[in-house]
């Protein structure tokens, strides 16, 4: 298996009954990586990032980072202490023009950090529900996002999430890779000068790999 690049994994905050605050990933996501590996005989390295504010960058920067995975669970406000340590690895990474992936609230912060206000949208379709995805071509000057994404045709995918970016309100720094056609909310997105994407769904819960998703981690990771 060749190893690509290390990539930091941002943790969601849970509280135990003790009232220790705790750093926390599931198991899914190193299941999903290893499952990378095998599909492409490429996975990258990754390290568990603490959410310790803006210390956490000098960590990722002693590690030798190379690239962020944002993943999901605590809605934006709710967790400060990882909502600070995220946007302070946003601000090193975009210094340093390092991919990320930002999944379901990741997703949520990329639109934040670019300056977007997020919306609330249809629970019934898209808490604990499945739906499809229309996926949009690249425009011309995005070559890489060409080659990464889909770029056409409809796929399936889960969603578990209350909030959303709607068309109307995306800024210029991002485009629209994917939507979904039932109620127009945008489902994936890229950043138009830096090599970031958002998707809304986990494909890290899917109990089969979806093949779309482990093309989209390897191209973002090993080739961005």
């Amino acid at each position: 298996m060749t190893l690509t690049r290390r990539i930091g994994i941002s943790m969601r905050v849970v509280c135990s009954e003790y009232g220790e605050t705790r750093d926390a990933l599931a198991r899914d996501w190193p299941v999903l990586l290893e499952q990378l590996g095998r599909a492409h005989a490429c996975a990258p390295e990754w390290f568990l990032l603490p959410n310790i504010g803006e210390d956490c960058v000098s960590l990722a920067r002693r590690y030798g980072i190379q690239g962020l995975l944002l993943t999901g669970g605590d809605d934006i406000g709710t967790t400060p202490d990882r909502d600070a340590t995220e946007n302070a690895l946003l601000c090193w990474a975009a210094g340093e023009r390092l991919p990320v992936l930002g999944v379901c609230r990741g997703a949520q912060m990329l639109a934040r950090h670019a300056g977007a206000e997020l919306a609330e949208v249809q629970r019934e379709r898209h808490v604990a529900a499945r739906h499809g995805v229309t996926w949009r071509a690249a425009g011309e000057q995005a070559s890489f996002w060409r080659q990464a994404l889909p770029g056409q045709g409809k796929t399936e995918v889960n969603s578990y999430h209350n909030w959303g970016l709607l068309p109307a309100a995306c800024p210029d720094c991002l485009r629209i890779a994917a939507v979904c056609p039932e109620d127009g909310s945008i489902e994936a997105f890229y950043h138009a000068s830096l090599p970031w994407l958002g998707i809304f769904w986990h494909p890290e819960r899917e109990k089969t790999p979806c093949a779309t998703d482990l093309a989209i981690l390897y191209n973002l990771f090993a080739n961005a």
